[in-house]
């Protein structure tokens, strides 16, 4: 058994051996295939490989909540940040960056030279947007257009948004204080109706000798005799309830009717201003000046986005990734080499 197990390992010695001598016999081919790979690896750096260079900038952005404006209050459709975040990809945004820049390149092309970095947990809503394209000053300047689209393109887009949803909640408003109107006018027109049938004032004669005392008095006064009074009737005159109480239900009504008029007029004053503002925007958009879109008015998004730092002309391309790529060329090199001249020597011995 013992001479068994030093039998195996003379044998791995002697292979080793082998395996040693074989690459240093090679040597001269192994150095030859890894300076050839390194050389290749070189040509397709520096020669082939097309420089990226990367311009980026860093903006910060606010959870939109309820917008209070003149016209009432607007409620954004989302709070999740990334979802106005990643409206940065949106056509909108992506074909008005290529019209400016002249570029020859699809949307989907396009995209993929933008990239996003966000990080949800970060509480300070920080987030880059970087550009990577082959020349380092059409990285900044794209980078500059785009964020100025970006940030435009938005806020006008929920203006927008902000204003179709005000003009349909006064169009139903409105609607609804004229339908109160007809109604208040026509309960006004019955009250009215009702209060001439009723008497304000109604007046009962009683015979005077049912009253002692007001008979006892009036005998009194006039020196005569309580006997004689039997004949003579009272005169009283009694005000009625029923119609003073129609009467405060109309005076009501007509001031409600006063108030929902005040309101209706009002209503309508706002949604003559939210028609023209509209139409000012589609004239905006017809005449490509949208900077006469963002003009104040109703600008629900102006205060949620902000840039923090502006893309800056890069330096440096941070690819190809020169030494890496050579340093790579070299461990490839060495490894191709050793196993053609292990597959050589074998061959030779076989």
């Amino acid at each position: 058994m013992q001479e068994s197990n030093n039998t195996s390992y003379e044998n791995d010695e002697i292979s080793l051996k082998e395996l040693i001598q074989s690459i240093w016999d090679e040597r001269k081919l192994i150095s030859f295939i890894t300076v050839v790979v390194v050389l290749i690896s070189a040509v397709y750096t520096f020669f082939v490989a097309t420089p990226v260079y990367e311009a980026t900038s860093e903006l910060m952005i606010e959870t939109p909540k309820d917008v209070l404006t003149r016209f009432g209050t607007y409620t954004f459709p989302s709070e999740n940040i990334n979802d106005y975040i990643q409206y940065i990809y949106s056509n909108d945004v992506v074909d008005k960056v290529i019209r400016l820049n002249q570029m020859d390149i699809t949307r989907a092309g396009f995209k993929k030279m933008i990239s996003v970095n966000f990080d949800p947990k970060d509480e300070t809503n920080l987030f880059s947007v970087i550009i990577s394209t082959d020349e380092p000053k059409l990285a900044k300047s794209i980078n500059d257009d785009l964020i100025n689209q970006y940030l435009n393109s938005i806020r006008i887009t929920y203006k927008k948004n902000a204003l179709e949803n005000f003009i349909t909640s006064y169009e139903v408003s409105i609607d609804n204080l004229e339908q109160a109107i007809k109604q208040q006018e026509s309960i006004l027109k019955e009250t009215k109706v009702l209060m001439d049938t009723v008497k304000p004032i109604y007046t009962l004669q009683k015979a005077l000798f049912a009253d002692p005392k007001s008979a006892a008095a009036y005998a009194d006064q006039l020196n005569l005799d309580l006997a004689s009074l039997s004949e003579h009737v009272m005169t009283e005159e009694y005000v009625n309830g029923n119609y003073f109480s129609l009467e405060s239900q109309y005076l009501e009504k007509e001031s409600d009717l006063i108030n929902t008029k005040e309101a209706l007029s009002q209503k309508k004053n706002f949604y003559e201003e939210l028609l023209t503002e509209r139409s000012l925007i589609n004239q905006a958009i017809s005449e490509n000046t949208p900077e006469k879109i963002l003009n104040g008015r109703m600008d629900v998004l102006s205060q949620n986005i902000s840039i923090i730092s502006r893309a800056y002309e890069p330096e440096r391309a941070i690819s190809p990734k020169k030494a890496l790529n050579l340093a790579i060329g070299v461990v490839l090199g060495v490894i191709l080499g050793v196993f053609l001249g292990l597959f050589k020597s074998y061959w030779a011995k076989n």
